[in-house]
């Protein structure tokens, strides 16, 4: 030891998060709509044109994934039906899934974490749950599924992830922040 130096036992201070996965959210009732544009040479437009009609009719979207032939993405229930007419109205062809809720799974730094995007899939995948659509953000993952199905799969997901119950959460829709 250095002269002048003394040792002096003390508290340990962290100021970092516990790490991995600490929270599981439902949201409301979603609906997941595709939609299919008439002219497929034309597609980046009539994707463009899409989202403007919906933008115009102030229906908030999620979960928007580019697809081969359109666009697919959410939208809270009660805009569902208004989106599907908007949009039969301008020719495209609309699919709607309805009754849908976006599960999320939560842990600080997320994509630091290794193997926890793998764990969900797995565990939805052995629970016999389609995944709609997932998307990732820093502190989360998020899963589009049936309704009907979610009460499973936050069973299995607290199981895997070694989480109490009472950390399992009903949450609003999110409307535009949501990334995929």
């Amino acid at each position: 030891m250095h002269e002048g130096w003394a040792i002096v036992q003390g508290e340990r201070v962290s100021f970092e998060r516990e790490r991995g996965v600490s929270a599981i959210t439902v949201s409301g009732e979603a609906t997941y709509l595709f939609v299919r544009v008439p002219h497929p040479d034309q597609l980046t437009a009539q994707r463009q044109q899409i989202l403007n009609l919906l933008r115009e009719a102030e229906i908030p979207l999620f979960l928007i994934k580019l697809q081969r032939h359109g666009l697919s993405f959410g939208v809270d229930s009660e805009h569902a039906a208004r989106a599907r007419e908007v949009l039969e109205a301008s020719g495209f062809r609309v699919v709607v899934k309805p009754k849908r809720v976006m599960v999320s799974v939560f842990a600080q730094n997320m994509r630091e974490l290794h193997g926890v995007f793998a764990k969900v899939a797995e565990v939805l995948y052995e629970a016999g749950v389609a995944i709609e659509q997932m998307s990732d953000a820093h502190n989360r993952i998020t899963c589009l599924i049936e309704a009907e199905r979610a009460p499973l799969v936050v069973e299995r997901l607290c199981e895997a992830f070694g989480l109490p119950r009472h950390n399992i959460q009903r949450a609003p829709l999110p409307a535009l922040e949501e990334k995929g």
